[in-house]
């Protein structure tokens, strides 16, 4: 058995003026943001773990130094298949403005059939995101000590994570908008020896806070 902690990065600028960021540089934490992160420490379901990965972002570099100010993880590293979805020339567009284009439709419904303009398939950010999460446990399984059960955690992105957690809910990535996380959240599911995976927590805040329904990464 392994256990996934799948952490939102905290509030970021970007979140906080409605901005489509993806994979723009130079967004970072808000103060409201890394006080998330802080709150979360404090709720955090597992004091020590075998490793944490995050996204190469900014956002959520900066999320895995406040989270590690309060729990330890005796590995941690940067890993590119928890990047955010490239958004394409949607990147830097305010939520608001891209709620409008006749293209959200199929952002909203048919989710898997969407190529980002001059981006990436959310197809294809959902498949990287989900083996990401599988290779992390059967190196953690491997890695482990008999009579131990290992805990990761993975700190990413809305998006990213609600895939991970539809293909462990058995849901077709079409209805992955069913799902929203809210950022400073943290998600956990398990990953038994055999039979399926189970979501034992979901967007899970320090605060109480609930998730963005219909709109990219969770809201804001």
């Amino acid at each position: 058995m392994v256990h996934i902690v799948l952490v939102r990065h905290g509030e970021s600028s970007a979140n906080a003026d409605g901005i489509l960021a993806g994979r723009m540089p130079g967004v970072s934490l808000t103060r409201a943001g890394i006080e998330q992160i802080r709150g979360l420490a404090d709720i955090f379901p597992f004091r020590t773990v075998a490793e944490l990965r995050c996204s190469t972002l900014q956002r959520c570099r900066e999320t895995a130094e406040v989270l590690l100010a309060g729990i330890r993880a005796e590995r941690v590293r940067e890993s590119p298949e928890f990047a955010e979805v490239d958004y394409g020339t949607w990147s830097g567009r305010r939520l608001a403005e891209l709620k409008e284009l006749p293209e959200w439709q199929a952002v909203a419904g048919r989710p898997s059939t969407v190529q980002f303009p001059e981006g990436e398939a959310l197809s294809a950010a959902a498949a990287r995101a989900v083996a990401g999460v599988e290779a992390f446990v059967a190196e953690l399984r491997t890695a482990a000590p008999a009579e131990t059960v290992p805990v990761g955690v993975v700190v990413a992105h809305g998006d990213i994570i609600k895939a991970v957690l539809a293909a462990a809910l058995g849901m077709p990535l079409d209805d992955f908008q069913r799902i929203a996380v809210a950022p400073g959240s943290l998600s956990v599911v398990t990953y038994p020896g055999t039979a399926h995976p189970t979501v034992t927590a979901m967007s899970v805040t320090a605060t109480v806070r609930p998730g963005e329904a219909g709109t990219l990464g969770g809201g804001h």
